[in-house]
């Protein structure tokens, strides 16, 4: 580009500029002649610098049309004599744009099926790119180049993990060296970490961490228990809450699910609006998780003037059990009782044995029952249990479900073999005949074990008799308690290698033959199970002064997974309505109210729920038995009832 300018001093070539050449003056040119010599000169100077970029040079490129909008190149080019041809026929320009600036054609038409050829002319550059020699994020804003130098700022510090100033935490760490003259030197270590507090301005964070596991349990003795063994991390907010590790969960809304549980896994609760401004609120609590124990109900005769302690039993009479920790609830004459030395009960978790205090008194008359959940380490145990539904003002409709079942294939404490597993499939729902064998040949004699031989004596073959000595085929027996009067066994004292067992010969009485023992040498075999329920109902706001209930579903409860027998019975429904009406007499609130209702529950034969959904006095009030209770069931009950606030 050059310009010409006159001056005083004759004429001028100003301003003549490109590559290699910057702000070139050329001065005092006199003539016309001379003045085009030097124009000359300047072009072919030029024209020698750019031959690296030969902006003039054409281009002819195939290109395949597969879209609108097609690139042609990487750079620039000249949109007003570019041309295109197919098949050696130049294309009308009607049927195509040309965007030179960006390089890319663009097909207005249909799209051509062969390959086209375009020829153009390329600039050195892309034109629509950004060209600077220093970015704009450089220039700093005033209050930071303004600001006063000598002014005093604290150093602040957040050595938070989670990034939080509202995070407290509490624990402790500890070491411990042991050593023994038969032991090597051993180290142990133990965490303890609480935490609580806020992680962001919306999540919350409640957590007690710890790495020792801790094998005893909280002295049941107080109302408030605490608890060692106790780990989880929850997470929480103003509408859900995140739970992993140890939690409680106990009955939702719903009239047949009915459930105290503790357990271990994950566990996730929410009550949140469908959507922004709705009335509708859907709620949901679900886990996933190990059932920590299982369900039992005792029920204790009292003794004239014996407040304790009372032994509690498992659902096979197990003795040796382990109460879990807050998980009982006692009653007496259908009174639920308060836990603690200055109240109504104390408990031995660990001993599961239950003491009563001096408020209250025990007799023979008193009608005693214990709900609890005790460790059961037959089979590993899952649970999986969701109530999930939507709610308003006039209704709340619900799901239900709640699923509990042994692992089959994972036993704990004891070990099955292939033909205890032929027993157990072999006896159906009959779990009571699970029995096996206890004896096991010993090859090598060992005096620090209680052996027994297989005699004949009296008339009676396979009769285990303790041997002190080599010389006998010997066998390792282990005993089980069956009751007095159905075993031949007795205990006999013991010694350092443990309890001794003696035979003892069945008598007649009355010429029945009775037996004298207490002790059978067999193995009672613990049998998989499974419990199901699945109920969905609605609870509905009819008017102001009348509601209405209802709901339905089932139960599915296999005694024993191991066996396809009996299985025909292990579906049951369960149905449940309800209609109450409350009137009052007068328009003021603190007038009497009339309350009457009408309800109808039905439950077909071998209903099993979670665990007892009536009161503890049911059968009491309707003189029914435990056979009873397993049959079809239909109760109608109606009620009327004069209320005061």
């Amino acid at each position: 580009m050059f310009k010409l300018r006159k001056s005083n001093r004759g004429r001028y070539l100003h301003g003549f500029k490109c590559k290699g050449i910057s702000n070139t003056r050329l001065v005092n040119c006199h003539g016309i002649g001379l003045r085009a010599l030097y124009l000359l000169i300047l072009i072919f100077v030029c024209t020698q610098n750019s031959n690296g970029q030969d902006i003039t040079a054409l281009r002819s490129k195939a290109l395949l049309i597969i879209s609108d909008t097609t690139a042609i190149d990487s750079v620039s080019i000249n949109a007003f004599n570019a041309k295109i041809r197919m098949k050696d026929v130049l294309v009308d320009t009607s049927n195509y744009h040309i965007d030179g600036i960006r390089s890319q054609l663009i097909w207005k038409g249909p799209l051509p099926t062969d390959s086209i050829e375009i020829i153009y002319q390329r600039f050195p550059i892309m034109f629509d790119q950004v060209f600077r020699r220093r970015s704009m994020d450089l220039i700093q804003p005033e209050d930071v180049y303004l600001e006063n130098p000598y002014t005093y700022r604290p150093v602040t510090s957040n050595q938070s993990v989670f990034g939080s100033t509202e995070l407290n935490k509490t624990g402790s760490i500890s070491r411990g060296v042991g050593f023994g003259n038969n032991q090597d030197l051993t180290v142990n270590s133990t965490l303890s970490l609480q935490l609580n507090g806020k992680i962001n301005d919306r999540i919350s964070i409640l957590a007690s961490v710890t790495d020792d596991n801790i094998p005893i349990q909280p002295d049941g003795s107080t109302a408030q228990l605490q608890e060692f063994d106790r780990v989880f991390i929850q997470l929480y907010d103003d509408k859900s809450k995140l739970t992993a590790g140890d939690f409680f969960i106990s009955r939702p809304l719903g009239y047949f699910t009915t459930y105290y549980k503790r357990a271990q896994g994950i566990s996730f609760a929410t009550n949140t609006p469908i959507k922004s401004g709705s009335e509708k609120n859907f709620f949901t609590e679900t886990s996933a998780a190990l059932s920590r124990g299982k369900f039992a109900r005792n029920i204790i005769i009292g003794q004239e003037g014996n407040q304790g302690p009372y032994p509690l039993r498992g659902n096979e009479n197990e003795t040796f059990i382990i109460v879990l920790a807050g998980t009982e609830r006692v009653f007496i004459d259908g009174l639920e009782m308060k836990r603690g030395q200055e109240n109504d009960y104390i408990i031995d978790y660990n001993t599961s044995e239950i003491t009563f205090t001096a408020r209250r008194l025990i007799n023979k008359d008193k009608r005693i029952a214990v709900e609890f959940q005790y460790s059961d380490a037959n089979y590993s145990r899952s649970m999986m249990q969701t109530s999930t539904g939507v709610k308003t003002k006039k209704y709340k409709a619900y799901v239900n479900f709640f699923s509990e079942q042994d692992a089959r294939n994972q036993p704990l404490q004891q070990d099955l073999t292939d033909r205890d597993r032929q027993i157990l499939a072999g006896v159906g729902d009959n779990v009571l005949e699970a029995i096996a064998p206890s004896a096991t040949e010993i090859d090598v004699f060992n005096n620090d074990q209680v052996l027994y031989s297989l005699v004949d004596t009296l008339g009676f073959d396979s009769v285990y008799v303790r041997v002190t000595e080599e010389g006998q085929r010997v066998y390792q027996v282990s005993f089980s308690e069956v009751g007095q009067g159905n075993g031949d066994y007795v205990q006999d004292g013991f010694d350092a290698t443990g309890r001794i067992f003696r035979w003892v010969a069945p008598e007649f009485v009355n010429g029945t033959l009775v037996r004298q023992g207490s002790f059978a040498p067999i193995r009672r075999l613990v049998a998989p199970r499974k419990n199901q329920i699945l109920m969905a109902g609605i609870d509905y706001q009819v008017t102001e002064n009348t509601t209405a209930q209802m709901e339905a579903g089932f139960s599915n409860s296999d005694q024993n997974t191991f066996s396809e027998r009996d299985n025909s019975d292990n579906y049951s429904h369960g149905l449940f309505t309800k209609v109450q009406h409350t009137q009052p007499l007068s328009k003021d609130p603190k007038a009497f109210k009339i309350i009457g209702d009408v309800m109808f529950e039905s439950i077909g034969n071998n209903f099993q729920p979670i665990e007892p959904y009536r009161s503890v006095e049911f059968n009491r009030d309707w003189n029914l038995t435990q056979t009873l209770l397993s049959r079809y069931q239909n109760i109608v009950t109606t009620g009327l009832a004069l209320q005061k606030p």
